[in-house]
């Protein structure tokens, strides 16, 4: 199977792998983001040790990691490392001074317990001791891999931390470029069933590989959900993408911001929990990137948390509490009930799609200028005597960009580009001279608003978005 995207990461680590000298990574990311694919790939024709940590204890993991050497390296079994300073000898010693790469993947679980606790190991005090007297003197390339993203974050600029500024890079792996996508989905020729697949699924390459590209999106979606064996209602661990959303009241409140209880007072309410512990939750899944903190425009107050995965809202919203139900036959039966709801989340989810494509032109330097961050606006009571929503909205000095999305089933006119323009006259968009408009529609503008738009407005319809986008040379 033909490897895709990733050419950039590919690209970073062999800068390292010929550096001549001893490399340590980090190479981190959520849960099925494709760090072992991506180190798969990478360690093709080369000398390579690539061991997979389990949730087990010490001596269990030692004794797997052990047996793993043995094995690889060509020696009949001499029994365990009795520590791991001398499974690291044998490390040090299997590569000499040849260049070569020496992989633990999902590391953290040597070192913590499923509930976040320290195991008793030797492991990082005898890494530590290794990189010192014998691994920084060496040729080959050390990367520990993990899906818990704020344990990695923390030891790699905890000062306190035993390996603490001995590693000489650290790579986060996130979902795929707009482009990547693009690539993997190249053979759906339905650009409709297209859009609500990257609506779905946004650019994770987990669930794209998923996808049956032969299949309709509607078939998908019961593959996937509502058949008796589909993915992810047989098994919904597959799709959690931390292990502290599974369960307790992490999973309480990501149902309720599935289901729009996605502030911190209202989740307090719906929670009966004061606002200390419920900050202390959001902000855990802050850090592991489940959630996302959407401040609306020019103001700071009543910021929406919004769920990062599309897919793991979309199993909250519908099919958590009717998994059961879909498993002794009644999926299709759920999903004809549930027919509204979808299309309306499919319409939503569409917004973070283009949000998406402007990020990717944003870091190909395809809009007005560089823009750092992306959020809506909401402004109750305006200038113009009733409410104003824009779905998108940057701002960087003079500049401003504005977006709008949808995704029903009429070509949109020019009342919408002359509502944008409308919404955007008011006094707290005064100051910014350099604008630009981007209107998305999966079911593209009539001709009038094709002959009639301005310079600054940008009428982004699927063709657009599919079939003319910037590729690196």
């Amino acid at each position: 199977m033909k490897y895709i995207g990733r050419t950039r990461e590919l690209d970073l680590l062999e800068e390292r792998y010929v550096s001549n000298r001893f490399e340590f990574g980090y190479l981190y990311g959520q849960r099925r983001i494709g760090k072992t694919s991506l180190l798969e790939m990478f360690k093709n024709n080369r000398k390579a040790l690539m061991f997979y940590a389990t949730d087990s204890d010490d001596i269990d993991i030692r004794d797997d990691f052990s047996r793993f050497f043995y094995k690889q390296a060509g020696i009949s079994y001499q029994g365990s490392f009795s520590n791991w300073y001398s499974f690291f000898e044998a490390i040090s010693d299997y590569f000499k001074n040849e260049n070569g790469l020496f992989v633990i993947d999902e590391y953290p679980s040597i070192i913590l317990t499923r509930d976040g606790k320290r195991k008793k190991t030797d492991f990082l005090s005898s890494l530590q001791k290794a990189i010192d007297n014998m691994f920084i003197h060496q040729n080959f390339m050390l990367i520990l891999t993990g899906s818990n993203v704020s344990f990695l974050e923390t030891e790699i600029n905890d000062s306190k931390a035993p390996l603490y500024q001995r590693n000489t890079f650290s790579l986060l792996l996130k979902k795929f470029e707009w482009d990547e996508a693009l690539e993997f989905l190249s053979d759906i020729k339905n650009d409709i069933d297209k859009a609500k697949i990257l609506a779905l699924m946004n650019t994770f390459p987990y669930y794209l590989s998923l996808v049956n590209q032969q299949k309709s999106f509607d078939e998908n979606l019961d593959d996937l959900f509502y058949k008796e064996t589909a993915t992810f209602t047989d098994d919904p661990s597959k799709i959690i993408t931390s292990n502290v959303v599974a369960s307790g009241l992490y999973a309480s409140i990501i149902k309720n911001i599935s289901n729009g209880k996605n502030t911190l007072n209202t989740l307090c309410e719906a929670l009966n929990t004061d606002t200390s512990k419920m900050s202390k939750y959001l902000k855990e899944l802050l850090r592991d990137n489940i959630i996302k903190k959407r401040v609306n425009f020019n103001s700071n107050r009543n910021a929406k948390y919004e769920i990062c995965d599309p897919m793991l809202n979309f199993y909250y919203r519908f099919i958590r509490e009717n998994s059961e139900y879909i498993k002794t036959g009644y999926g299709q039966m759920i999903k004809k009930e549930q027919t509204i709801q979808i299309n309306d989340f499919i319409n939503h989810a569409f917004e973070y799609e283009c949000l998406t494509y402007l990020e990717y032109l944003n870091k190909h330097n395809e809009l007005n200028t560089f823009y750092m961050d992306f959020g809506n606006c909401t402004i109750d009571n305006s200038e113009l005597n009733r409410s104003i929503e824009l779905d998108i909205v940057a701002t960087r000095k003079d500049f401003l960009l504005v977006g709008e999305c949808k995704f029903s089933k009429n070509k949109k006119s020019i009342s919408e580009v002359n509502d944008m323009y409308e919404d955007t006259s008011i006094s707290v968009f005064n100051h910014y001279k350099e604008r630009e408009y981007y209107l998305f529609s999966a079911s593209g503008f009539d001709e009038t608003l094709i002959n009639n738009k301005n310079k600054n407005m940008n009428l982004i319809d699927l063709k657009t978005m599919f079939y003319n986008i910037h590729k690196d040379e």
